[in-house]
């Protein structure tokens, strides 16, 4: 049988300690014995999965060690072992946070099942306590990826906002992130241990809009074998995300605005009045203060929803990010496909550099997923990229998807150019006063390139550019040349 986990068992009386003992080892527990409380909390650094606690011990009796357990944040499970005539403690001890209570002379088989409840119990709690953690992690804003300066407000808003219960509405176009942004919010907030329930509002038929918010009681309508519990009841703890608000119908936005004044509603064919305590954010892509004015969204409702307005910008217009989100996607998904794709050649980084990404982050996403599936080599080419973004590399000669030659497939350090033609293209004396711009930077271009040994991503490095930008640059001068 394999070894399990450590049991402590701590009783003064030696009979009924070696009874135990013996017992929980038959089930293949390893086990330490104590005979008073102090070395036991001695020893709590050794983790036990459990502890049997005789609480009638003599000097540091059972409850003062519980207590001390409990004070140190040890959420181990403890048994606490009484005899018939004194239950008071026992059920003091419950109150401390006992797991539960045995009499004495203790019985086997409760020992043993009361021993694998335990141990199964706290393992859940701690695994759940750590996929919360993860998951905090996961959604935490430092994960959302971006370090230009729009992007920097927006994790400001969210750190600002999150410590308190207000209603948050997140706009911004289709594909911004906004249920990612939600999402940081619940996850670092103090509702961040009930669940994030989100509601895409569009996607509800008017009809059963109602019942899909607040859940209905059996025989509400036909087909109603079973009470349910709407997604108001399932949030209660949590946060509420409502995605897509402006696409609510009129009937539901009155029943939401009910709703929100005092966070309590009742089931469709129900009359009990359930109350809730949740967070609720809501989110649309369209412009809510047209649907307003055009009476398609009701004024009191929005000014409800509004109260901390988040407006996500578009990846158009925080385009520094593009790198650091392409190598996101390279990692998010290099598990799952089975090449070893490690990064981008300088023209398609070129290309998706100067689309306009109308779908934003979610069709970057999308569009670097397939280039790694269709590419064949280690690194997404600009054949990879769908022909609509091929079309905004610079050099693109019509619709026939001819290029100019690009500069691919370059380590960090092997040389795009050779020394000999380093030499050739920098030769040219230092521009005299009054030259040209162009004059100017192809003299820093070609000096820095030089320095760099022919190697781009140093020379790149050092002038502060992208090597893309460099490439380009690069080609520019020596078509001049």
């Amino acid at each position: 049988m394999a070894t399990k986990e450590l049991i402590f068992v701590v009783d003064t009386d030696i009979t009924h300690r070696e009874m135990m003992v013996r017992w929980l080892k038959d089930q293949g527990y390893q086990i330490k014995v104590f005979d008073n409380g102090e070395l036991c909390l001695n020893m709590l650094d050794e983790n036990p999965a459990a502890i049997c606690l005789d609480i009638n011990m003599p000097g540091l009796s059972g409850l003062e060690i519980l207590k001390r357990i409990r004070l140190a944040n040890r959420d181990i499970p403890v048994m606490v072992i009484t005899k018939n005539d004194a239950l008071g403690p026992a059920v003091e001890a419950m109150k401390i946070g006992a797991f539960d209570y045995m009499v004495k002379p203790v019985d086997k088989i409760r020992l043993q099942t009361n021993v694998e409840r335990a141990i199964e119990m706290h393992s859940m709690v701690n695994k759940i306590q750590r996929l919360q953690g993860e998951l905090k992690k996961t959604y935490s804003y430092k994960n959302i990826v971006g370090h230009s300066e729009s992007m920097r407000q927006i994790f400001g808003q969210i750190d600002e906002v999150s410590g308190i219960n207000i209603n948050v509405f997140i706009g911004g176009e289709s594909g911004t992130g906004k249920e990612l942004v939600a999402k940081a919010i619940h996850f670092s907030s103090a509702y961040r241990m009930g669940d994030f329930v989100a509601i895409n509002c569009g996607a509800i038929p008017e009809e059963l809009q109602e019942n899909e918010f607040f859940g209905h009681e059996k025989g509400a309508f036909t087909g109603a074998d079973d009470s349910r519990p709407g997604k108001l009841e399932v949030a209660n703890g949590g946060t509420l995300f409502l995605d897509e608000i402006g696409e609510m119908s009129p009937k539901m936005q009155v029943k939401l605005l009910r709703f929100l004044q005092d966070k309590s509603f009742e089931k469709v064919g129900g009359t009990k009045k359930i109350n809730v305590d949740l967070r609720v954010i809501s989110a649309t892509n369209r412009n809510l203060q047209d649907a307003v004015k055009e009476g398609r969204f009701r004024e009191d409702l929005y000014y409800r929803l509004m109260v901390y307005l988040i407006s996500l910008p578009p990846l158009r217009v925080r385009k520094d990010d593009i790198p650091l989100l392409i190598n996101h996607f390279l990692k998010k998904y290099k598990d799952e496909i089975p090449k070893k794709i490690t990064s981008v050649s300088s023209y398609a980084m070129e290309a998706l550099d100067r689309y306009p990404w109308p779908g934003n982050v979610r069709q970057l996403e999308n569009e670097i997923y397939r280039a790694m599936v269709t590419t064949q080599t280690n690194m997404v080419q600009i054949e990879n990229l769908s022909p609509d973004i091929q079309k905004h590399r610079e050099g693109h000669v019509g619709d026939d998807n001819r290029f100019i030659p690009a500069i691919e497939n370059l380590s960090a350090t092997q040389p795009v150019v050779s020394a000999p033609e380093v030499q050739s293209l920098s030769s040219h004396p230092t521009p005299p006063v009054g030259s040209t711009f162009n004059e100017i930077e192809k003299k820093a271009f070609l000096e820095a390139l030089e320095r760099a040994n022919g190697k781009v991503p140093q020379a790149a490095k050092a002038l502060g550019i992208s090597r893309a930008t460099f490439y380009r640059k690069l080609k520019k001068y020596r078509s001049a040349n």
